[in-house]
């Protein structure tokens, strides 16, 4: 018996996607799988996992196939569920899904991560996957920081999820054996210091602390000679460097620029030298501004600037 309306009002649900546990459900027959499947008017993906064109094949479809085979506590995760949360910083479409460890199968061209620990989950596209938190931890182990810092700011700047939500996560999953621990506990910090900063200020971060160059100190107090202090962006004391985002587009008015010239003219009395970055620049030149930072900063004498 097939009753074509429920069935493919089922699949479509599931983009596209039926197993043979929900067809029999429906009183259908294993013969009569194996003759729709004979005809071309169903296809099979997997062992008990099939494909009617109720809607049209995605890759949502290729995910909720290789959920299926996997089993029924089996979620999207990892790379996967970054791109269905729509987050920044990944776009590969692996196929990736987390199972409890016991579970068995792992269905070709399916990436299966086991675990023994809990495993908390959202719904996205109909589909169950990690939560941002989760992924967060999962992919600290996995991928460079720089890329888990985009990750992450997507994440929060979207709303999906907080840096006292996603510490909380790591202080709940992380920890003693949980790889990445220590990089996804410094990726929080560094988005939740990012909530107060300009987006240009936030992509010159990312830059200086991806080049082959000292740690900067941020916001140091430099004292001027009329008792008043300059807080530059970045700055290397020992090598009397420091770099900026240009105060024109990062604060947007003459006044604010004249007094960053002014500032900048004092710094240079006490024996800095500074680089500035338009918004621009940092945004669609980033691996030039790193090699300039990189040429700026390490180009330099060993002197200890006079600042309070």
């Amino acid at each position: 018996m097939w009753l074509e309306r429920d069935i493919r009002g089922i699949a479509a649900g599931q983009h596209g996607v039926i197993t043979r546990t929900q067809l029999v459900a429906y009183g259908v027959t294993d013969h009569e799988i194996a003759r729709r499947i004979r005809e071309g008017r169903m296809e099979q993906r997997y062992d008990g996992v099939y494909y009617l064109d109720a809607v049209p094949a995605t890759w949502l479809t290729e995910i909720c196939s290789a959920r299926f085979a996997c089993g029924p506590d089996a979620i999207a995760s990892h790379r996967c569920a970054a791109v269905l949360w729509g987050l920044d910083g990944i776009r590969s479409r692996l196929i990736e899904v987390t199972v409890p460890y016991l579970a068995s199968p792992e269905p070709d061209g399916v990436i299966v991560h086991r675990t023994r620990r809990a495993n908390p989950s959202s719904v996205v596209e109909s589909i169950p996957v990690s939560t941002v938190e989760k992924l967060m931890l999962d992919l600290a182990s996995m991928l460079p920081e720089s890329v888990l810092r985009k990750l992450a700011r997507s994440a929060v700047h979207n709303g999906l999820t907080s840096p006292d939500l996603l510490d909380e996560t790591i202080g709940k999953l992380g920890g003693r054996g949980v790889t990445g621990t220590r990089k996804a506990r410094r990726v929080v910090g560094f988005v939740a210091d990012d909530l107060s900063g300009s987006a240009a200020e936030i992509h010159l971060k990312d830059i200086v602390l991806d080049a082959p160059i000292p740690r900067p100190v941020q916001q140091l107090r430099v004292r001027f000679a009329d008792g008043s202090h300059a807080y530059p962006d970045f700055s290397w004391p020992d090598r009397m460097r420091i770099v900026e985002v240009d105060g024109f587009a990062a604060h947007g008015t003459p006044e604010q620029f004249q007094n960053d010239l002014r500032r900048q003219n004092q710094l240079m009395d006490l024996g800095w030298e500074v680089r500035r970055f338009t918004a621009t620049d940092i945004r669609d030149r980033p691996l030039e501004v790193g090699a300039e930072i990189t040429r700026f900063v390490n180009n330099s004498a060993s002197v200890r600037p006079g600042h309070a």
